[in-house]
């Protein structure tokens, strides 16, 4: 209980300072601040991922769950499920996934990501720190090795998923895959916790493709 009542003060005063002024990268206090409480584990306040449900464009119960925020755009996801949940950053992770694509995804399409950390009940904007956290990236398929289908890695290629730009229309279906994730060093925002994260695309006449919202629980 103490410790929550400072993580409430701390939250106050961090919020306060950048409500009270433009924050900037310059404002070393605040953004330090910030950090420190983004990296403090917090306990999973969502609901334990006994059985999903899913109605429309979302899918509802459980400690992930995401959702289509534009009904109207390109690009859409059917169904996606991962495990375990909550997740963890190194082992296996199985993913299931089903998605429609409407236009041929080429070059220029922009990405942008607004990842939050509920931090005592309170959900807090993760800062963008050398490409990771609530970033814009103007160029996603510059990010994308341009590569042959060959050399994607198993088992996209089984199932006829591009990993590379141009990808064209039509539907992807990934069924139940098992991937390891090696132990790699990740920031110490990174910890522990409850996470919002919301994801718009663009092409590069600035018409959104792709709107997603998901909520997850890192172990």
């Amino acid at each position: 209980m103490t410790s929550r009542i400072v993580q409430v003060l701390l939250l106050f005063v961090a919020v306060s300072c950048v409500a009270s002024k433009s924050f900037s990268k310059s404002d070393e206090f605040t953004h330090q601040q910030i950090m420190k409480l983004l990296s403090l584990p917090q306990k999973s306040e969502m609901i334990p991922n006994v059985f999903k449900v899913k109605i429309g464009d979302k899918a509802f119960l459980g400690a992930f769950t995401w959702s289509n925020c534009n009904s109207s755009a390109p690009l859409k996801l059917n169904s996606l499920s991962i495990s375990p949940d909550p997740v963890k950053l190194s082992g296996d992770l199985t993913v299931a996934v089903n998605g429609t694509a409407d236009v041929n995804v080429v070059q220029g399409l922009s990405a942008k990501l607004v990842i939050k950390k509920k931090i005592a009940g309170i959900e807090i904007e993760i800062p963008c720190e050398s490409n990771i956290g609530s970033c814009t990236y103007n160029d996603v398929c510059s990010m994308i090795p341009s590569t042959p289908p060959a050399d994607c890695p198993a088992p996209l290629p089984t199932y006829k998923i591009p990993c590379s730009c141009p990808v064209p229309k039509g539907n992807y279906v990934l069924p139940k895959t098992t991937f390891t994730i090696p132990p790699i060093p990740v920031p110490g925002w990174l910890a522990s916790g409850d996470y919002s994260i919301g994801v718009k695309a663009y092409d590069k006449a600035g018409n959104n493709l792709a709107c997603y919202n998901f909520k997850l629980t890192l172990a």
